[in-house]
């Protein structure tokens, strides 16, 4: 039966290849989104899981490491290091921020960090050094290729100037890409004089991180304390959950796609060859036979796309990323087999009217004349 239905499809070989480039457009479009999730929920959360802390001090409200929305107090520090189960305490300042380059805007999330700690700094130099001191900055790497810029360019805000002195990795955060500075470079640049964004705390061996959360909540009025992986995950949500829908929208949409063209391709070659499964129905063959013929011949047209669809990804995943950074995408096999999974129920779906259409088939016409 497999055999027939594969013999049935090459005999129309460039409708066959339509119908096939039509569901696997259907899976690219499928498994791009869903890697382009991936990628982001692991770009936009990932540095702070990165940041060698347990525990995340931020204002009450904030919610999220991007938007930044928090400002605290540099003197908090001493009150959460007090904590005994506490061994050492680290700030951050963290605002969205646009530089200047030769005249052209720069935007990054600007993130002054403690250099003698190094918690949230540079996750990975590539190049140059990373501790930056006073008027000085280290890029990620993908703002460096956006904006063309190198060791020892010069970046400008007012009449503040910083030299590039090193490039690093894991401060792309898909909708931003982060530089870095000292904290006290931070802090003038932004006019921060006794404020932070965030604080940072590692904990003692053996120490209770919930009870840390707790005491420090009850402790300190208006602050929210966050695990690191906490922190992550709210960070995700509110940047992803936004994206969610519109990304469900359009898988549906892909789906219904990869159903027509399918359905439509079948159903054609179908009620060409309506003699022939009269003949088939004359000879003996039931309308199960049939049913599973066009059923194989559908399932065969959709792995064939499938297998189309994901080389696509991977070849378009590979080189779109350079040209657009916000383009990161986790292509993960967990996600490939549910594209497998959805591509099979689309083929199934795709079968169901031409198998219609074969079931009310008369074996008589293949005497007409």
């Amino acid at each position: 039966m497999i055999e027939l239905a594969f013999r049935n499809l090459i005999t129309e070989r460039t409708r066959f290849a339509f119908s096939a480039a039509g569901i696997g457009f259907a899976v690219f479009l499928i498994t791009v989104l869903i890697g382009i999730y991936q990628g982001w929920n692991q770009k936009v959360g990932g540095f702070v899981e990165d940041v060698s802390a347990d525990g995340w001090v931020v204002r009450q409200g904030t919610n999220d490491f991007i938007a930044a929305a928090s400002i605290l107090p540099a003197s908090m520090g001493e009150q959460i290091s007090n904590h005994p189960d506490v061994a050492s305490v680290s700030p951050m300042i963290v605002r969205p921020m646009q530089l200047q380059h030769n005249g052209t805007n720069v935007d990054t999330q600007l993130v002054g960090y403690d250099e003698t700690t190094g918690v949230g700094g540079p996750t990975k130099i590539v190049k140059g050094v990373g501790n930056p001191g006073p008027g000085e900055i280290v890029l990620d790497s993908t703002l460096a290729r956006i904006a063309g810029l190198g060791i020892g360019d010069t970046l400008t805000s007012g009449d503040k100037s910083f030299k590039v002195t090193g490039i690093a990795t894991g401060g792309n955060f898909a909708l931003t890409q982060a530089s870095f500075m000292g904290i006290d470079t931070a802090s003038e640049l932004l006019d921060m004089n006794g404020l932070v964004t965030f604080w940072t705390y590692k904990m003692k061996p053996g120490g209770s991180l919930s009870h840390v959360q707790s005491d420090l909540q009850d402790t300190i009025p208006g602050v929210t304390v966050f695990t690191s992986h906490e922190f992550a995950q709210s960070t995700r949500h509110r940047i992803l959950d936004s994206v969610i829908p519109i990304i469900g929208l359009i898988v549906g949409l892909a789906f219904i796609v990869g159903i027509a063209i399918t359905s439509l391709t079948i159903y054609t070659a179908t009620i060409e060859r309506a003699r022939e499964f009269g003949v088939m129905k004359a000879i003996g063959f039931n309308n199960l036979d049939l049913y599973r013929l066009v059923l194989f011949q559908s399932m065969l047209t959709g792995v064939f796309g499938f297998v189309f669809g994901v080389a696509l990804t991977l070849v378009v995943s590979r080189f779109a990323a350079r040209i657009v950074p916000q383009f990161i995408v986790d292509i993960r096999t967990i996600d490939v087999l549910f594209v497998l999974i959805v591509t099979v129920v689309m083929a199934a779906g795709a079968a169901i009217v031409p198998a219609r259409r074969v079931g009310s088939v008369d074996p008589a016409i293949a005497f007409k004349g």
